[in-house]
């Protein structure tokens, strides 16, 4: 009798162990990916790059400069001429200038993206006010960025020195050279 009892009394914790890792599994398999990220910034007024103007049969599509560097081409007259183009991670950075961050530094703010992006927030501001950007995560910043009531200053280290020899400010579709 004693045997029987143990037996029914494996079966009853085996069965309530494999019934709970089953409502487990069921609940991560329901739960959406975009769940675990964190909430990406938002603002009531998202600053997006433009795109660029369609190309005609007659016109030829901008190249590249040789050396690499991101200078926007010349633009049609009547179009906000911008020295440097907007860049994939631009509209992300600047629409950190409307949030607030908890302390006054977050370290990468963009885990898991090829960029990284620390914030600051200065004693006296209630959002993010200067933001550092490290393009290729090798530890030195490429650019920094300073948020303004009126305008949004960018300083470049074209050789990626942490010495910033550039200065360009937000136009609302590019950076303009100051």
């Amino acid at each position: 009798m004693l045997a029987g009892r143990m037996k029914l009394s494996h079966f009853v914790v085996l069965a309530v162990v494999v019934l709970g890792l089953g409502i487990f599994g069921l609940t991560r398999a329901c739960k959406s990916k975009g769940d675990d990220a964190p909430p990406k910034p938002t603002m009531a007024d998202p600053v997006t790059p433009s795109a660029p103007p369609p190309t005609t049969a007659t016109t030829t599509p901008p190249t590249t400069p040789p050396n690499g560097s991101n200078v926007a081409p010349a633009t049609p007259s009547g179009d906000t001429k911008s020295d440097l183009a907007a860049r994939e991670w631009d509209a992300e950075v600047i629409a950190w200038s409307k949030r607030s961050i908890s302390g006054d530094k977050m370290k990468d703010a963009t885990k898991g993206k090829s960029y990284k992006l620390n914030l600051y927030k200065d004693a006296d501001k209630t959002t993010v006010n200067r933001a550092k950007l490290d393009i290729n995560r090798n530890d030195k910043f490429d650019e920094k960025y300073t948020f303004e009531t009126t305008k949004i200053t960018l300083q470049r280290a074209p050789a990626d020195d942490e010495n910033y020899t550039e200065t360009y400010h937000w136009n609302g579709t590019g950076w303009t050279k100051e």
